[in-house]
């Protein structure tokens, strides 16, 4: 199976093995109980599907599985991006990756104050002495506002980054996992930079970011990148 982020009718129920005919009423069921839903490219013909749907047609185990071997593939294929800011990064020590999205719509500036602020809360409460963060902001594609993804290292707890983050927007939808380096979690946030007006919307903190930078340094000197 040929693992892509968007399938044609036709591919879509292929690779699943189901009529175009259940496609499409399993198609319009979602977009019924869900409008915002953004599994489906409309608006020009032919429709296309986001991987995503698979979900409803394959059983858990199977779709988890599809989803990591995708993810190990971008992974090994991202990490051929020589000398970028996404491949630099990946050689750093992470704990969380995150995502925040907001109830009421938010502007690329107030999504990247609450960052900051974020930032702040987060190595003031820390005792580790060592805070980092990666963060971008991106424009939904289907409704107003944006959402923030970020990768932390942080010497809190997973529940305590989740309370900080509550603290600063306690009406939002927040996810916190553990940073996964099988995952290409920074190359995915690292998708919407060149749209961003040259790093006005992301950011890179810390308060170690000299020493990283030797880190990084002494890690590509070793590989021969």
């Amino acid at each position: 199976m040929k693992l892509k982020n968007w399938y044609t009718t036709k591919e879509f129920s292929s690779v699943c093995n189901i009529s175009v005919r259940t496609l499409e009423r399993r198609r319009d069921k979602l977009l019924l109980e869900n409008p915002a839903l953004d599994w489906f490219k409309m608006k020009s013909k032919p429709y296309k599907y986001s991987f995503k749907m698979m979900e409803q047609f394959v059983s858990t185990e199977l779709f988890e599985l599809i989803q990591r071997n995708r993810s190990l593939s971008n992974t090994i294929e991202c990490m051929h991006r020589n000398d970028t800011l996404e491949q630099h990064l990946s050689f750093l020590n992470w704990d969380y990756f995150v995502t925040v999205t907001y109830q009421e719509p938010k502007s690329k500036m107030e999504c990247m104050t609450l960052m900051n602020e974020l930032y702040c809360e987060l190595e003031s409460s820390s005792t580790s002495g060592n805070t980092r963060m990666f963060y971008t902001t991106e424009t939904f594609s289907i409704s107003k506002g944006n959402h923030n993804h970020l990768v932390l290292k942080s010497g809190l707890k997973l529940y305590q980054v989740k309370e900080l983050l509550q603290a600063l927007e306690p009406i939002g939808i927040i996810d916190v996992q553990r940073f996964d380096y099988e995952y290409a979690a920074i190359f995915y946030i690292c998708k919407e930079m060149d749209k961003n007006l040259n790093g006005l919307y992301w950011g890179v903190l810390g308060n170690n970011l000299e020493s990283d930078g030797i880190n990084i340094k002494k890690i590509k000197d070793a590989s021969n990148l």
